[in-house]
């Protein structure tokens, strides 16, 4: 992809993403401030009203780091690549925002906002470190090799994760679980693809890449370690 055509695509994803993502985040700030009004809060509205600020930092800190972030040194050559990344981000949004609510006990849904909070605190965490490299597609634009990714090289699909499954627990029915299975199966799919223009891109990426294990922490060690 030569460069013109490739800063053009930048900017064009960078307004998308804003214009998606911005009202989503007035949504959620005007839900917070009704919910706080009500005269009647119980203490499972408190964890929710906490699991809505969590995703106002998270989808806040994505608009931040689109603006913010360098333009891209490489990008996938298949357009599989995009459709998978695509695919991968808004079937998320699918289940957060459109799945049918289901009848479940407050001790059921507790633990679902536990952890769809901690998922997203923890991605508005890596974000943080990932910084102006972000990307929603498979592009490079820097090697980030600090903070959460000397743990994981995907840290941020790993705590996206975790707040799906607290989405799913939420709304916990064939359909969600099955819409869980397929997304993590996309986003497999979508570290292959982030990996082979990183590695196209970056000559350290290799060395990197056997010293820090894709999304199960500690497993590269382990396997360093162990007689040839």
């Amino acid at each position: 992809m030569n460069n013109r055509y490739l800063a053009i695509a930048d900017i064009v994803g960078r307004v998308f993403i804003c214009l998606y993502f911005i009202p989503a985040l007035i949504t959620r700030v005007i839900f917070i401030q009704q919910t706080f009004a009500r005269d009647d809060l119980t203490s499972i509205d408190v964890v929710t009203i906490a699991a809505k600020v969590a995703s106002v930092l998270f989808v806040g800190m994505i608009c931040v780091v689109t603006v913010t972030r360098l333009p891209p040194l490489r990008s996938a050559e298949s357009m599989e690549g995009y459709i998978t990344a695509m695919t991968g981000t808004f079937l998320l949004v699918v289940v957060a925002g459109y799945l049918p609510p289901v009848e479940i006990s407050i001790a059921t849904r507790s633990i679902g906002l536990a952890l769809t909070i901690i998922g997203l605190l923890a991605s508005v965490y890596v974000l943080f470190f990932l910084g102006r490299a972000f990307s929603i597609m498979p592009e490079a634009r820097t090697l980030v090799a600090s903070g959460p990714y000397t743990i994981v090289r995907h840290p941020l699909y790993l705590t996206e994760e975790i707040a799906m499954i607290g989405l799913i627990i939420m709304n916990l029915s064939i359909g969600s679980v099955s819409l869980g299975v397929i997304h993590w199966l996309i986003q497999l799919r979508r570290m292959v693809n982030e990996e082979r223009v990183l590695r196209a891109t970056f000559p350290d990426y290799d060395s990197y890449a056997q010293a820090v294990p894709r999304i199960i922490p500690f497993t590269n060690a382990a396997k360093l370690r162990s007689p040839a």
